[in-house]
């Protein structure tokens, strides 16, 4: 956003903080915070403790400018810093390629409900897919609640608006049988901790390709789950985990433990036989040179195992589901199941992860018939 009307403030960062200056009349308003929302806020306090420029809270004049300006200044100056790189170059793609061709000149404070179903329409008239255009009002939904928040509209216009119907992929968990066979026919290989901690574990496959030595504990039986790998930019980088959920310890199985071990034996073998040197990163998983593991590669690793197990094709995220299906067939609680996996919530869990699984049904059919006792 290049120009700022009278009264609008604007925050960029310096170093390893923000700036918000705020002009209102012949006044120049800064103030400095470690995050950009601290920073405006800092900022509004001194504007309205200035005299003779504001009686009431009310009488500041509003900040005045196109949806666009703002769409691109919040993702940009706001919320990068808040989300994954895979997130924000969805964001990005979203509001650049679909809701500012769309809506992106109506005045941020003239936007209406009636805007943003149009936005829905037009997207659906376009061939996007429900998922994309619920993601793009998602994406508004966030970005004017932050509006409403720092008052530059008074209600967030997406909030009655329509909301696309998406249908729910199919969801294919593997079989008990199927995850038997994974694991005894990869036994002793590098593939068998992989297969370990998606099939079990229910790790994510950025988590599983950025786990390093020092998050596991042989002795204890535990792993700590705290970073992941991401594409940024073309270049494999290590990021953290964005929530205190996804930060998690998990307890390890015996036979995963034992195969963790194992696989321990098999990267130092690696090391030592690598006759062009070693790049150290101390990885769970890396490359033969030591370096990350691409995702295109391990999922293809993936593709590899499951063709010569004889199974059916799936994703690679359809281990997860697998774990927690698993892990609610025997009986563990969502609650623990939801912790394990990292979700935010335990609805996600029971909502998406669970509901292929039979046993607790049938368990449920049969005490049922004892309470009844009908025979």
């Amino acid at each position: 956003m290049t120009r700022k009307a009278n009264g609008q403030g604007h925050t960029y960062k310096v170093a390893n903080s923000y700036r918000t200056v705020i002009r209102l009349g012949d006044h120049t308003i800064t103030a400095m915070a470690p995050s950009a929302q601290e920073s405006r806020k800092k900022a509004k306090l001194k504007v309205e403790s200035l005299p003779n420029i504001m009686g009431k809270r009310g009488n500041l004049p509003r900040p005045r400018f196109a949806l666009r300006d703002y769409l691109i200044d919040w993702l940009e100056n706001d919320h990068k810093n808040q989300i994954a790189h895979t997130t924000y170059k969805r964001y990005r793609a979203l509001i650049t390629h679909h809701i500012i061709p769309a809506i992106g000149g109506i005045e941020l404070q003239k936007l209406t409900t009636a805007d943003i179903n149009a936005l829905i329409t037009a997207m659906r008239d376009a061939g996007q897919s429900p998922r994309s255009q619920q993601q793009a009002r998602a994406v508004l939904s966030i970005a004017l609640r932050d509006a409403a928040a720092n008052e530059y509209i008074k209600i967030n216009p997406v909030k009655n608006s329509k909301s696309p119907q998406v249908k729910q992929r199919e969801i294919q968990p593997l079989s008990i049988e199927e995850v038997r066979r994974l694991l005894q026919t990869f036994k002793g290989t590098y593939m068998a901790a992989r297969l370990h901690l998606a099939l079990i574990c229910g790790l994510r496959q950025g988590e599983a390709l950025g786990l390093c030595w020092q998050d596991v504990d042989l002795h204890a039986g535990t792993l700590q789950i705290k970073q992941q790998v991401q594409f940024i930019n073309g270049k494999l980088v290590f990021t953290q985990l964005k929530t205190d959920r996804s930060r998690r310890t998990v307890v390890l199985t015996q036979e995963t433990l034992e195969t963790l071990k194992e696989h321990l034996v098999i990267v130092n073998g690696m090391k030592s036989g690598n006759p062009y040197g070693w790049l150290e990163n101390n990885l769970i998983f890396p490359n033969i040179d030591g370096s990350p593991r691409a995702s295109t590669n391990d999922y293809n690793e993936w593709k590899r195992a499951l063709r010569l197990c004889g199974i059916a094709k799936r994703r690679l995220h359809d281990a997860r589901h697998t774990a927690a299906t698993l892990m609610y067939s025997q009986g563990i609680g969502i609650e623990t199941i939801s912790r394990l996996l990292g979700h935010s919530s335990s609805t996600i869990t029971s909502k998406l992860y669970v509901h292929t699984a039979l046993e607790p049904l049938e368990d449920a059919a049969r005490q049922i018939d004892k309470i009844l006792n009908l025979k």
